[in-house]
């Protein structure tokens, strides 16, 4: 865990250093809009019913 804490931070660091730091926020804000709208219950499948007689 530590060692992934250190590599973000210093990610952070490069993106501010080379000035990418607002194109990677906005990726990061499209990527979990996409999550968001995936994982809806909209698209979950159906359960399965018994049939009814």
């Amino acid at each position: 865990m530590k060692s992934l804490i250190t590599i973000a931070a210093t990610l952070a660091i490069l993106a501010v250093a080379t000035g990418k730091l607002p194109w990677i926020l906005f990726q990061v804000r499209k990527a979990q809009i996409h999550l968001i709208i995936e994982s809806q219950a909209s698209k979950w499948p159906k359960a399965m019913t018994l049939p009814s007689r």
